[in-house]
């Protein structure tokens, strides 16, 4: 990318931005597509539309581009990548569908943009301006109701709204619940009868200090606070602010949760990824800091949080089986990092004496600890894994994981497809793609009867 300064590792190999939006149809496929496969793996990334500034430019900005898969009858049909266009903004994080719509989602203040199922239209979805002040990267859908919990924020306010959206795609609820100092809420957890917020030492005020000291700073505002005080609120599904009991967390910030669930001596389980800190040093990305799979078992009336590890791999973007959102779990699946924390690397030459140099996927029993692994080869990464159920599953595992993995040694992609109780089985199927795909953040597979028409 024209003005990319090698000091800004965000701006080099594939996470280097991609310029012209693409479009191929009868990809070629190794091995054989899953015929019960039928709809659309989804994925989306920040991606910088010009010239970005080196000394400024942080992974997590830059406009959305969407890249789609198209899998049908044991075929797939077409790839196309698209960047996400509005008046109101460019969606980068995260790709949903809800209510029969496909949903492009951003934190921090904008509302989300919809996309048709072949990615060609696309306009803001606000649900008739009930996400006036912008949604989240992370909703949670409850499989049993169908409702959308969100917890949502905006820089230009020192409150967290928590809303939910109906199976219709109709605004049920929404709450103001206030925090201090305006932390990011990157995501939330949800249980058949409580919400969680997540209020950790990432804020705005910290960002805001920083730059009025001089120190340096990125256009992300937001920035490690060591002065605000880590915790969660607790409250009820559907529940008001004055309903909320907060509890002291341990020090450490949290962008993801594998999943939530009620115990019955009221406490609740929740499975996270905890880092001792974040956006401390590196002002650009998120730094060196390492991932660790940890379980909170939190007691709202005793007021406390214990905190155990569940495995000793550096995993990162978790996932389930989505019909067990807010229920209990057994397996969970990620992409793995090696010692540089966050910072994905393709480098065919690291050693795995240095870390994973290249990621493998990650499956972890929570129950027992016990942790496997694909090896995807030399130089090649895999991106955030999605578990797909067979239609006549007969367990928690039954069914497929697709990933995005990038190789390294043609800088290309691949759609991979593994068995989801044996990953550690050769591929059942690999999409060969046209080109790579950056490292971005996450993806969702969208079967075609969660949508609507194109």
């Amino acid at each position: 990318m024209s003005g990319a300064d090698p000091a800004n590792r965000y701006l080099e190999g594939n996470y280097a931005p991609m310029a012209e939006e693409v479009s191929t149809t009868d990809l070629p496929v190794t091995g054989e597509l899953p015929r019960d496969l039928n709809g659309r793996y989804l994925r989306i990334g920040p991606n910088p539309r010009g010239d970005a500034d080196p000394a400024t430019h942080h992974w997590f900005t830059g406009a959305g581009l969407v890249h789609g898969i198209r899998l049908r009858d044991g075929e797939a049909e077409w790839y196309r990548s698209r960047f996400v266009t509005s008046d109101r903004g460019s969606p980068n994080t995260n790709v949903v569908s809800h209510a029969g719509r496909i949903l492009t989602l951003v934190e921090a203040g904008k509302p989300p943009v919809q996309i048709c199922p072949d990615l060609a239209r696309m306009a803001v979805w606000d649900c008739d301006g009930a996400l006036s002040r912008g949604f989240t990267a992370h909703p949670k859908t409850d499989p049993a109701t169908g409702d959308m919990h969100a917890m949502t924020y905006n820089p230009r306010f020192r409150s967290v709204r928590y809303v939910v959206i109906g199976a219709d795609g109709e605004a049920r609820h929404r709450a103001d619940i206030e925090a201090a100092d305006g932390p990011m809420v990157h995501d939330m957890a949800l249980t058949e009868t409580r919400v969680v917020v997540l209020d950790l030492p990432v804020t705005v005020a910290a960002a805001e200090r920083r730059a009025r000291a001089g120190e340096p700073v990125s256009n992300l505002p937001y920035t490690w606070d060591d002065s605000h005080p880590p915790r969660v609120g607790i409250l009820p599904v559907g529940g008001t602010a004055e309903q909320v009991r907060w509890v002291e967390a341990p020090l450490c910030f949290v962008f993801h949760v594998l999943n939530a669930f009620d115990n019955a001596d009221g406490s609740l389980t929740m499975d996270v990824i905890r880092y001792d800190e974040m956006f401390a040093r590196d002002v650009l990305g998120p730094g060196d800091a390492e991932p660790t799979l940890v379980r909170w078992t939190v007691n709202p009336a005793l007021g406390t949080v214990n905190e155990e590890a569940i495995s000793p791999y550096r995993v990162e973007f978790p996932r389930i089986d989505r019909a067990l959102t807010g229920r209990p779990h057994r397996y969970g699946w990620f992409a793995g990092f090696g010692a540089h924390g966050l910072m994905i690397t393709d480098d065919v030459e690291r050693s795995r004496t240095e870390g994973f140099g290249a990621g493998p996927l990650v499956k972890v029993d929570t129950r027992s600890g016990q942790t496997t692994t694909h090896d995807h080869g030399p130089g090649r990464v895999t991106m955030e894994p999605a578990f797909v159920p067979r239609p006549d599953a007969a367990g928690e595992d039954d069914g497929w994981i697709l990933s995005v993995v990038h190789d390294a040694g043609v800088n290309r992609a691949e759609l991979v497809v593994l068995d989801a109780s044996d990953i550690t089985a050769a591929p059942v199927a690999r999409v060969h793609l046209p080109r790579r795909v950056p490292f971005g953040f996450h993806g969702n597979w969208i079967a075609d009867d969660e949508i609507g028409p194109p």
